[in-house]
């Protein structure tokens, strides 16, 4: 299957992109990061300007208020934002499949009830919910003593709160694999257990865990934005002066999400300032999207050639319509009448 998604260029686009995304954020820090300097002022057309500059005053994406380049935030940042997001995605997927399985050994009312009471949930925002949990969390945690604990709290939180509509998703998909007719004929043969799960049950499954895994992809990544316009910062933030007698937050990891939200009050002075992280996130999206797109197009293909090939064989079998057996020997016998 790998190979089958390398060859679609979509998925090689949007595999590329975040490597080479990814490789030059951790070469920023042992490379680049010593020779970025804060930017106090210009010369420009003979007159002075001070931060922040714009792409056509400093290029190529122009600086904030503290005068630093806003192509370093995009550098140091991404790292964060698209590892952090395949991790909670990742955490989010193995859990949901644990109690997937867990689950289907349950009664099926127990399931209805369940899947009812995450249905119910779709109606309030995510954001809401993370937003309410993660928000007290600066008061309880001091990012700048402890970040590795303050980050991994946010990280458990963000994906508990994930995991129950995957669990209803993967239970159904589960459900509806327990029903094949292989998996009954693999059960009367003796097949129970963990063995039936890994032999037969995720082999089945495994492309459309894939898929899910694109797709929470791109979900967290916009849950990331929308916390970040509250106010929410992932890894914490520091307050910083940025001119006399004013400060403002700013991340300390530079997520993007956290400097979008930081960004929102330039929207109207230095709009540059937000397009920045937006458009790089945005990307990152759309490069997941088409991932999931190519991923999505050849489970599709796969099953149609599966549809293809049984209906061919119901056309080749005449007893596989319900005909009787000297029909089918009557058919074969024409057969090697017209062939001989």
């Amino acid at each position: 299957m790998l190979r089958q998604l390398l060859k679609k260029p979509k998925f090689l686009t949007g595999f590329i992109f975040l490597a080479v995304l990814l490789l030059v954020s951790f070469l920023y820090e042992p490379f680049f990061e010593k020779g970025v300097e804060s930017i106090s002022f210009l010369h420009l057309n003979g007159g002075i300007a001070g931060p922040p500059f714009t792409p056509a005053e400093l290029p190529p994406l122009g600086s904030d208020r503290l005068g630093i380049p806003l192509w370093t935030y995009i550098v140091q940042g991404a790292k964060f934002t698209i590892l952090l997001g395949l991790i909670i995605s990742f955490l989010q997927m193995v859990l949901s499949l644990f109690f997937s399985i867990a689950f289907t050994g349950l009664s099926k009312r127990f399931l209805t009830v369940f899947e009812e009471a995450v249905e119910s949930m779709i109606y309030v925002p995510m954001a809401v919910i993370a937003f309410m949990l993660l928000f007290p969390l600066r008061f309880v945690v001091d990012a700048e003593v402890e970040p590795v604990k303050f980050l991994s709290i946010q990280i458990f939180l963000l994906t508990m709160i994930g995991v129950p509509q995957i669990v209803v998703v993967l239970s159904k998909e589960i459900q509806k694999t327990l029903m094949e007719e292989y998996i009954l004929s693999a059960r009367t043969l003796g097949a129970r257990g963990w063995y039936l799960y890994r032999r037969h049950v995720l082999k089945n499954l495994l492309p459309r865990l894939f898929l899910i895994f694109f797709q929470r992809n791109v979900s967290v990544l916009i849950l990331f934005a929308h916390l970040g316009i509250l106010g929410v910062m992932l890894g914490g933030h520091v307050e910083k002066e940025i001119m006399v007698g004013e400060s403002r937050i700013f991340s300390l990891s530079n997520e993007w999400a956290g400097n979008i939200g930081n960004s929102r009050v330039e929207i109207m002075t230095g709009p540059w300032i937000i397009f920045s992280p937006l458009a790089a996130l945005s990307l990152t999206v759309l490069a997941f999207n088409m991932m999931a797109s190519s991923l999505q197009v050849l489970i599709m293909g796969e099953s149609a050639v599966i549809r293809r090939k049984d209906v061919r064989d119901e056309k080749a079998d005449p007893l596989s319509k319900g005909g009787t057996p000297e029909e089918g020997k009557f058919m074969l016998e024409k057969h090697r009448t017209y062939s001989g």
